[in-house]
C-alpha cells in the first residue's frame, strides 16, 4: 500500500527479521532492492549518520556505477515519503532517527539491558520477564529478505548472535526456575542450528533432564561430541563433560520443577455490575462500538465529566457487556488514593503487571518498566479499565504501544490534549432517567410522592447519579419517619444542604473534598473563590475578576477550571448572538453546593 492514506499511524520499523515498515496496521511497500538495502543499513546503525560514502559501499561495494551518489540522492528521497521526517540529511551523510517504540532493534536493546540490570540487582524474576520480552521480539534472522547483500548477512550475523546471548540468559533463567517445558522445542531447534554454541547444548540437556527426558539428555550430548570432534577435533568443554556426568550418574540431577502458566486464572477484576444502572442507553452503545469494533485508532476511550454524574458506573457496566470479546481477560486499575491524590506510576504499574499474569516488580528506571508492560501486553487481548485519571501523562504512560487490547478511562478531567481516542461527556440525569432509579430503589407510590419535589432538588444541585442515589438511600433510611415529598421540600427550603447528602460511605461532601485533593494548586486556588459567583452563571469578565489576584493569570486560571470540568461554558439560548465577551459560564450545580457556602457564611444561595 503506498499514498499518503497509508500514513495515518505512528511508524514502526522492524528489521528482526523480514525488513517491514508498519504505519499503525498497515504495512508499507518499501520499493526496489537497493532501496530497501539503503533504509535497512540506515535501521542498523538507528540514530547515527552514515556518510555518503558508507552507504555507497552498502549499496555497490568497489562495483559503484559512476552516477552512484545521484542515485542515492533518489533512493533517500523515496524513502523520505515513507520514512517521513524519521530520515535526516547532513552535510556528509544521512541518518534515521527513531525511538525504543518505534524500532524493534532499539526496544530489544533497551529490555535486554534492563533484564540484565535486573539481574545485577538479585531480580531473577524481573530480569526474566525483561529478557523474555526482548526475546519475544524476535521474528526471524534478520534481515532474511535481504541477505543476498554481503552487508545484510554480516549484519543479520551480527544481530544473532546479539539475539542467542539474550536468549541464553533468558532460557538459563527459565531453567533455573523450572520452567523447561515450553522451551524445548526451541532450544532444540537452536542447538542444531548453532551447534558451536556449547552453553545452548547445555541448557537443552538440562532442560531434557529436567522434565524427565534423561535419555534424550545423554543423546544430545553425544552428538555435539562427535560434532566438535568431526569439525575442530577438540573434546566437548569441562563444563559440559560435568554435566553429562551429572545426568549420567544422577548425582546431581536437574529435578522437575512445576510447569507454570503465566496467568494464575483470568483476570476479571471489574467491580459488581449495577443491577439497578438506569438510563445512558445511547451513551453504553457507543462505549460499546468503540470497544469491539476493529481497527488500531480509537483504541482508547474516555468517559469524562464533572464529581458524581456515574463514569465509572458507566465504565463497569459497559465493560461487562463487552468483557466476552477481550480473551485474556479484564483489568481494573484505580488510578488515585483514598485521600484523592495520584498514585505513583510504578505502583501503578506492579499492579498493573500483575493483573496481566506478570508477577514481578517492574525497573525502577521508568523506560525499562513501560518497555516490559508494553512488550508483555502487546500479544495479549485485555480490556483495561484506568478508573480515576489524574492527566495525560499518566495515562499516557500505561496504555499499550499496540495489540488488539482497548482500553478505557475515567477521569473527572477533560483530558483535552490525550490524542487519538475517543472522547465521551457525561452530564447529570434527566428528572426522567432521575425518577427512574428512585423508582428502582423506593418502588413506585414512594418514588412518585418524591417526584413532584425534584425540580428544585435540581435547580439547587442538580441530579447528578451521585446525588440521586444518596437520596434514594436517605429516603429509604428515613422511611418510616416521614414522606419522600416532605423530605425533599425540606431539602430545597435548607439554606445548606449539602451534608444531607450522606448515607453511610455515600457522601457528597467527602467526595469533592477528595477531588479537591487530587486538583493542582492552582485549580485549588480557582475552584475556591468561584463560590462568591452567581449560581446561575456568569460572564467571562465577571470570572476573570473573581480569579484576579491568583499566582498566576486569571485567563489561565479558566482553562484550568474548564481542564477540570469545574467550570463549562452554558449552553447557548436560541438566537442569541456568541461573542467572545458574550460567553457565559456556570459551574456544576453539586459544584457550587459544595463552593458557596463558605462564601455566604453557610448560606447557600438560593436565587
Amino acid at each position: 500500500m503506498s499514498g499518503s492514506n497509508a500514513f495515518a499511524g505512528q511508524l514502526r520499523f522492524t528489521i528482526l527479521g523480514p525488513l517491514q515498515v508498519w504505519s499503525g496496521d498497515v504495512r508499507l511497500e518499501l520499493g526496489p532492492y537497493k532501496q530497501r538495502l539503503l533504509l535497512a543499513a540506515l535501521l542498523c546503525r538507528v540514530n547515527t549518520v552514515l556518510s555518503v560514502d558508507q552507504l555507497i559501499d552498502v549499496l555497490w561495494g568497489s562495483d559503484r556505477p559512476r552516477t552512484a551518489r545521484k542515485n542515492l540522492q533518489v533512493y533517500v528521497s523515496a524513502l523520505r515519503k515513507i520514512a517521513r521526517d524519521h530520515i535526516g540529511h547532513l552535510p556528509y551523510g544521512y541518518t534515521l532517527a527513531a525511538t525504543a517504540e518505534q524500532s524493534d532493534l532499539l526496544e530489544f536493546g533497551q529490555l535486554a539491558a534492563a533484564g540484565r540490570q535486573a539481574l545485577r540487582e538479585g531480580n531473577p524474576a524481573g530480569a526474566s520477564a525483561l529478557l523474555g520480552a526482548a526475546v519475544r521480539l524476535w521474528r526471524d534472522q534478520p534481515l532474511v529478505d535481504l541477505l543476498d547483500s554481503p552487508f545484510a548477512a554480516g549484519e543479520s550475523e551480527r544481530l544473532t548472535d546479539r539475539f542467542l546471548a539474550v536468549y541464553e540468559d533468558w532460557a538459563e533463567l527459565e531453567v533455573e526456575s523450572g520452567r523447561s517445558l515450553g522451551l524445548l522445542d526451541q532450544l532444540g531447534e537452536l542447538t542444531g542450528r548453532h551447534p558451536f554454541r556449547e552453553r545452548l547444548t547445555a541448557l537443552y540437556m538440562t532442560a531434557l533432564d529436567q522434565v524427565g527426558g534423561r535419555r534424550q539428555a545423554l543423546s544430545c550430548f553425544e552428538t555435539h561430541r562427535q560434532f566438535i570432534a568431526r569439525e575442530l577435533g577438540l573434546d566437548p568443554s569441562p563444563v559440559l563433560q560435568q554435566l553429562y556426568r551429572a545426568i549420567l550418574t544422577g548425582r546431581e540431577p536437574a529435578r522437575p520443577g512445576p510447569e507454570r502458566r503465566p496467568f494464575g486464572c483470568k483476570p476479571a477484576q471489574l467491580p459488581r455490575d449495577l443491577l439497578d444502572f438506569t438510563g445512558r442507553k445511547e451513551q453504553v452503545e457507543e462505549l460499546a462500538a468503540v470497544l469491539t469494533r476493529d481497527g488500531r485508532c480509537p483504541d482508547v476511550a474516555v468517559v469524562s465529566g464533572p464529581v458524581g454524574v456515574g463514569k465509572t458506573a458507566l465504565a463497569v457496566h459497559v465493560g461487562h457487556q463487552v468483557a466476552g470479546h477481550f480473551a485474556d481477560g479484564q483489568i481494573f486499575i484505580c488510578l488515585d488514593r483514598a485521600d484523592g491524590t495520584p498514585r505513583g506510576w510504578h505502583e501503578v504499574l506492579a499492579e498493573l503487571l500483575r493483573g496481566a499474569g506478570l508477577d514481578v516488580v517492574p525497573p525502577h528506571e521508568e523506560r525499562a518498566a513501560l518497555a516490559l508492560w508494553r512488550s508483555w501486553v502487546a500479544e495479549r487481548q485485555f480490556l483495561l479499565v484506568l478508573d480515576g485519571a489524574a492527566g495525560e501523562v499518566q495515562i499516557r504512560r500505561l496504555l499499550p504501544g499496540r495489540g488488539p487490547s482497548r482500553t478505557l478511562v475515567t477521569a473527572s478531567r477533560r483530558l483535552s490534549s490525550l490524542e487519538c481516542v475517543h472522547r465521551l461527556e457525561l452530564d447529570d440525569f434527566t428528572p426522567d432517567e432521575a425518577l427512574e432509579l428512585l423508582t428502582g430503589v423506593l418502588g413506585g407510590p414512594r418514588a412518585a410522592d418524591a417526584a413532584g419535589a425534584l425540580h428544585r432538588i435540581q435547580q439547587l444541585y442538580g441530579l447528578s447519579p451521585l446525588l440521586v442515589r444518596t437520596l434514594a438511600a436517605k429516603l429509604t433510611m428515613l422511611r418510616h419517619h416521614a414522606s419522600s415529598r416532605a423530605y425533599l421540600e425540606q431539602l430545597g427550603r435548607l439554606p445548606v444542604a449539602l451534608d444531607e447528602f450522606s448515607v453511610g460511605e455515600l457522601s457528597v461532601r467527602e467526595r469533592y473534598q477528595r477531588y479537591r485533593q487530587g486538583l493542582t494548586p492552582l485549580q485549588q486556588a480557582a475552584f475556591g473563590a468561584l463560590g462568591a459567583l452567581p449560581r446561575t452563571g456568569f460572564d467571562r469578565a465577571t470570572l476573570l475578576a473573581a480569579l484576579d489576584g491568583l499566582p498566576e493569570s486569571a485567563e489561565r486560571a479558566v482553562e484550568e477550571l474548564v481542564e477540570a470540568n469545574l467550570v463549562a461554558i452554558a449552553a447557548d439560548e436560541p438566537g442569541d448572538e456568541v461573542t467572545a465577551h458574550a460567553v457565559r459560564y456556570r459551574m456544576p450545580a453539586l459544584a457550587y453546593g459544595y463552593v458557596a457556602a463558605p462564601h455566604r457564611g453557610g448560606a447557600q444561595d438560593g436565587s
